[in-house]
């Protein structure tokens, strides 16, 4: 996996290289400073994913993101950031991101998600669970929650309740008896009737959904 490492504290680049660089499947292929570098790298380095900071000078985190879902669609993005809020991780969601780790997290559970995200399965850091289940707590589903819902065929309920346990493109596409490019069919239109970006906002809203 080709990683491009975003983040304006040099002593935290060169600390987290290093610690990539123990591991086998990784190879590091540059860092940037800031959002506009990030973007800019992206589009010559062609990484497979970018591990981005939110907090960064001239171009945010966030907004990098965004340009990047716009001009390198395939590229992977996890957010590493200091901001545990759940509106952090919210905008963070509908930006496009893969996952979302809190920078006081061990390098095992960075592992671990790169890992997930490798298998395309979505990670959030544990720690940030607690608020936005708090979230789903106060939320009254209404009717236009349920109207999407209710647009979701059989086999499209079925696969956001693989996502939500966790299961990957080739394992749903294993225990379904589909293939992956069918998973990913299916995907588009539940992202398409839901007016979703990713699978990390998919799991978000398959939450709410499975208290209608």
């Amino acid at each position: 996996m080709r990683v491009l490492i975003a983040d304006d504290h040099a002593l935290f680049r060169h600390g987290l290289r290093s610690l990539l660089e123990t591991v086998d499947e990784i190879e590091i292929v540059g860092e940037a400073e800031d959002g506009h570098k990030a973007v800019e790298m992206a589009a010559s380095l062609k990484p497979d994913l970018i591990l981005m900071d939110i907090a960064m000078p001239g171009l945010d985190g966030l907004e990098a993101t965004r340009q990047l879902r716009e001009r390198c669609a395939n590229i992977k993005i996890v957010i590493i950031s200091m901001h545990a809020d759940h509106l952090f991780v919210r905008q963070a969601l509908k930006a496009g991101v893969s996952g979302y780790i809190f920078k006081g997290a061990p390098f095992p559970e960075l592992q671990a998600a790169l890992e997930n995200i490798r298998r395309d399965i979505p990670y959030l850091s544990p720690t940030l669970l607690g608020p936005l289940l708090d979230d789903y707590k106060n939320l009254t589903p209404d009717e236009e929650v349920y109207e999407k819902h209710q647009k979701l065929t059989l086999r499209e309920k079925e696969i956001m309740e693989l996502i939500i346990q966790g299961f990957g493109r080739q394992e749903i596409a294993d225990r379904l008896f589909i293939s992956p490019k069918t998973v990913d069919r299916h995907k588009g239109h539940i992202k398409e009737k839901l007016k979703i970006n990713n699978d990390l906002e998919m799991q978000d809203i398959a939450r709410m959904l499975t208290h209608l």
